[in-house]
């Protein structure tokens, strides 16, 4: 059961590392609790030169107060291990005197029925504003979002032991986006012809990803698992509002079936993959899956073909000191839409993530983390365009006792973008005390 924990932890860190952002949160440690539970909370001061993600020209600037309280539990019985978490985390900036909040609540179930068989079941419940805590990985928009808006992430996988060398994995993966901005909150359609009309966040970003997969394991060698799979998945979109408007100069108006919804951006994929997990030595152990995915936008009557990839390394290389590193590469959605009359219809990406935590001397701790993210958009009428987005973050924490620590860290994010009013620069730094029992 002490190795289930362990992997526990290495999940937890992985989440973190794919924020590529410092935030409040629940610890690795503070998960795996050998009490079986723990509560924590972080306050901190802060300076966000831009904290609306706006062109750096209309920039708006503020010092704030942060507030974060977090929880976590988990449990062990008869071959099963459940873990929860919740984290609130509250910013008011001073400048406008505005709050935002944010939810993140997890939940996960490993039960093992026998050497053969076992199941895993999560649950992630995310309501917040900023881009990196709404997406993981890789980001569908690198924008602030004012509201309340969410993303849901619900996970099952089961394991059969077909032989001593050979596992049958299933496994099914169903990623919700809901966000609050909808068509009445961008424009005012009573307004004249020569109204621009932006489509809103809903009808860009709201929907339902479904993953369906099964892997052929094969115990190759001591360490070494050989994996051989496929996956279908479906991105469903579900706002029935238009993200391209037909022209209102020419007598059409919201509604004519010259505007293109949100829906043509559907599409069903197929993803074909080798991979293998390999554990080099007690400290450093490694995945990587490489194929191609073919996508079918079936409301566009379109079509595309891509490699995919997904690899990490992770390495253990000093006590209590932390490595780790991926890339990934595959289709996602976007919130750019073409100008040209034609959708966006996703765009294609590549990120690389780097992690580490290292303990400097004593109680002083240190960490760095870094995400860099290139997206191609999925269309000719966006002429080719792409965009970049780097998200680094450097932190600092000294812990004066088992319950109290103190930290201060830099964040810094760019957006580079082909497309006209989305570039920006952000720099926040901070100070606070954080206290855990």
């Amino acid at each position: 059961m002490n190795k289930i924990f362990a992997s526990v932890g290495l999940a937890a860190l992985g989440v973190s590392t794919l924020h590529a952002q410092y935030a409040p949160g629940v610890t690795p440690s503070e998960m795996a609790n050998p009490r079986g539970w723990s509560v924590a909370a972080t306050v901190r001061g802060f300076y966000d030169d831009n904290y609306l993600t706006r062109p750096n020209s209309t920039a708006i600037s503020s010092y704030g107060e942060e507030f974060s309280p977090a929880v976590a539990f988990n449990s062990s019985l008869n071959n099963s291990l459940v873990t929860l978490s919740y984290v609130f985390d509250m910013q008011r900036y001073e400048r406008t005197d505005t709050t935002d909040s944010s939810h993140q609540f997890n939940a996960n179930l490993t039960q093992k029925f026998s050497d053969r068989y076992s199941l895993q079941v999560g649950e992630s419940f995310v309501v917040a504003q900023q881009p990196t805590v709404i997406d993981t990985s890789i980001v569908s928009t690198p924008l602030y979002t004012s509201g309340d808006n969410i993303h849901n992430n619900g996970t099952l996988s089961f394991t059969a032991g077909l032989t001593p060398e050979f596992d049958l994995q299933l496994s099914y993966a169903n990623d919700l986006y809901a966000y609050q901005q909808t068509y009445g909150d961008v424009y005012n359609p009573d307004m004249g012809a020569s109204t621009v009309l932006s489509p809103s966040r809903s009808a860009l970003l709201d929907r339902i990803d479904q993953l369906a997969t099964v892997n052929l394991n094969w115990k190759a060698m001591n360490q070494l698992t050989a994996v051989l799979g496929y996956t279908y998945g479906h991105a469903g979109y579900t706002s029935p509002e238009p993200i391209i408007f037909a022209n209102s100069a020419s007598g059409q108006t919201f509604g004519n079936p010259a505007n293109v919804l949100s829906k043509s951006r559907n599409n069903d994929s197929h993803f074909f993959f080798v991979g293998a997990d390999k554990q080099f030595t007690s400290t450093l152990v490694g995945r990587i899956r490489a194929g191609g995915e073919y996508l079918d936008y079936y409301n566009a009557d379109e079509s595309a073909f891509s490699p995919y990839l997904d690899a990490n390394l992770t390495w253990t290389y000093m006590k209590d000191c932390t490595l780790q590193a991926g890339v990934t590469h595959e289709h996602n959605a976007t919130d750019v839409v073409s100008a040209m009359g034609q959708p966006v219809l996703d765009s294609e990406s590549t990120a690389a993530y780097l992690s580490v935590s290292h303990k400097i001397a004593g109680a002083l701790t240190g960490g760095l983390m870094g995400q860099f993210q290139h997206s191609a958009f999925n269309d000719s009428g966006a002429n080719n365009q792409s965009e970049e987005f780097f998200i680094t973050g450097l932190n600092f924490s000294y812990r004066f006792s088992q319950y109290l620590s103190a930290e201060t860290g830099y964040n810094w994010n760019k957006l580079v973008s082909d497309i006209s009013d989305r570039d920006y620069t952000r720099n926040v730094v901070y100070l606070g005390v954080r206290a855990t029992y």
